[in-house]
């Protein structure tokens, strides 16, 4: 599909990105706890901890990772807008704006990572951000969810 029309659509932190690590997490410590249950039957009560102790800090320091980068997901506005190009011969452009930005910056690659119909997930780049990873929710914006796929498509053309 050609000339979808100009989308702006916004951008939170993903409840559904949320229950994914919280799923990752309980299902690594009920296999992690298995493990080391079976671990700790064969070893005695001095050594338990030295096995124990390394395993229940690999998974703490996982889990600060998991909710620091949940915490730090990027904010903003996903824009398509129609009737600019970067190149000649392109159908649109897509902008980016953070909450904290006023100006939004012009994406030089999208892509359609995976789509789960109510879910997308997006990784873009720009000149001045890098490369970055969004979630987007129907959820968040409904009524104009839509637009924002017939964006999506218009622009892989």
């Amino acid at each position: 599909m050609y000339n979808a029309p100009s989308v702006v659509y916004p951008v939170g932190r993903c409840a559904f990105y949320a229950l994914l690590l919280t799923i990752i997490g309980l299902v690594s410590a009920a296999v992690g706890t298995l493990f080391l249950f079976g671990l700790a039957q064969r070893l005695d009560h001095s050594s338990r901890w030295t096995a124990v102790l390394p395993c229940l800090l690999l998974w703490m320091a996982w889990a600060a990772v998991a909710v620091t980068g949940w915490l730090r997901s990027p904010q903003g506005n996903l824009e398509w807008n129609s009737n600019a190009a970067l190149d000649e011969g392109e159908a649109g452009v897509w902008l980016w704006s953070d909450l904290s930005s006023f100006e939004p910056v012009a994406l030089i690659h999208m892509e359609w990572v995976l789509d789960l119909q109510d879910r997308i997930l997006l990784r873009f780049r720009s000149v001045n951000t890098g490369q970055r990873w969004i979630w987007l929710e129907r959820r968040s914006h409904p009524a104009r969810w839509n637009d924002l796929r017939r964006a999506l498509v218009s622009s892989r053309a």
